[in-house]
This record gives C-alpha cells, structure tokens and sequence, in this order.
C-alpha cells in the first residue's frame, strides 16, 4: 500500500514538474517573439517612414514600395494613440493567417495587424481592423487606454489615421467603443440594404460605454478594430468604432 502511494506521489510530482516546464517554456518563448516583434517593428519604422516639411507643416510619409517589397500583402498603415499603434496593416485570403505570423511572414505569437478577408477595401462599409492585445501595448494591447476616463480629454486621441497603399491619408472619429462576447455582428463587413447598415450604425451607437455627440449615417465609412479583453483563451473582445472624416489640418 505505502508502495502505491509512493508512486502515486512520484507520477504527480513528475506531472506537476513536465506542466511547470511545459507552461514556463510557452511563457518564455511568448516573450522572446513579442520582444522580437517590437524590435522589428522598430526597425521597419526606421525603414520605411520620413517625416518631410512641406509648407512649414510636417508631413508623415510611408514608403509603400518597400513596404510590398517585404510582403506584398501590405494594405495600409495605422497611426493612433500617440504612436502607441504605429504599424502596418496587411490583408490575405483568411483570418487566421496573420494571426501567429510577423509582416515577415515568420512565425511569431505576435501576429501583425490584418484587415478581415471578406473587406476588399477602405472604401467597404465597415473595415474590420484585427490585432493581439498584447501585454506589452505592442499591436492593439494599447487599446485599453480608450477605456480610461481622460483618454478622450485630448484631442488627438479621438482620431485614428489610416494611410492606404496611395500613401492617401484616411481620417477616422471615434464613436463607440465597448467590450463585448465575440460574436459575428459587430464585424459586419457589407450590407444587403441601407436599412440593415442603419441598424448596424444603431446598435454599435448604443452599445459605447461613452456617448459621443457624432452623428453617424449610411453614407458614412465605419473603420472597427478588434482585440481581445483579457488573458489568452478569452471570450471577449474590446471593440472601437469610427467613421470616415475631413482630415484634420
């Protein structure tokens, strides 16, 4: 009996000790691609963007040649949160792709910022936006800042610039913002009528935790990004939502 129980002891020691190096293994290599991902990022940053004078104003330029000679996925890059989220922005055949993969197309828990596979452009109804929320504020982990009470008290942080392949700069106001379970509704990409794109404008009004004095209409180019909320395996997602406006001078 004690010859049982001595084994029994020493198969959960054994277990405990291979989920304990198992666990701590996946944790080590989780930091060493978001560590990598963020030098990266860096690097590509250097690379591919200059800042130029033109009529005394500065003026953010992106070398989309390079940027598609790299990956030719790329679709546009993202500005928003004071340079929290300065990234590329690629798009490709599925969802799940850019997921584990960096923009060098490596394998990389980090993944790269993606727009949904059924969006065909910046000038569909709703551009769905995807990244991680990783803990580190890299992709869209900074997201969390919306959800702070003075985030919106400057003004900058009520808008998220887009640059398409054009190098044309896309201005978008937030309207909405909330965590949500995931569901299909909210990335929504096109619309059978004005009446069913009335309604989505509706319901993802009323769900923001912040009411905001913005009128929203059909006519109207929604940009949404997605991340999740919380640690890995969550159900739920913060969601942002904004639309389409004149470029700020």
């Amino acid at each position: 009996m004690k010859k049982i129980k001595f084994k029994t002891k020493n198969i959960l020691l054994i277990l405990f000790i291979v989920v304990f190096l198992f666990s701590t293994t996946k944790i080590v290599l989780f930091l060493l691609d978001s560590n990598k991902n963020k030098n990266d990022t860096k690097e590509l940053i250097q690379n591919v963007i200059s800042i130029d004078i033109e009529e005394e104003k500065e003026v953010f330029k992106i070398d989309f040649e390079k940027l598609l000679s790299i990956n030719s996925d790329t679709i546009g890059w993202i500005r928003f949160n004071q340079d929290k989220i300065n990234n590329p922005i690629v798009h490709t055949k599925d969802n799940s792709y850019y997921l584990k993969r960096s923009f060098e197309k490596e394998s990389n828990q980090a993944g790269t910022i993606f727009m949904d596979y059924r969006n065909e452009s910046f000038n569909d109804r709703n551009v769905v936006l995807f990244g991680h929320s990783m803990l580190d504020d890299t992709m869209f982990g900074s997201l969390q800042d919306i959800f702070k009470n003075e985030f919106f008290d400057k003004k900058e942080n009520n808008y998220i610039q887009i640059y398409n392949k054009d190098n044309e700069l896309l201005t978008y106001q937030i309207f909405s913002y909330y965590i949500i379970e995931k569901e299909e509704y909210y990335i929504t990409t096109s619309f059978k009528s004005d009446s069913d794109f009335n309604k989505f404008i509706d319901t993802i009004t009323r769900r923001s935790y912040k009411k905001f004095d913005i009128e929203v209409s059909t006519s109207d180019n929604i940009l949404t990004l997605s991340t999740c909320s919380g640690t890995g395996g969550t159900s739920k997602r913060k969601v942002v939502h904004a639309k389409r406006v004149e470029n700020l001078e």
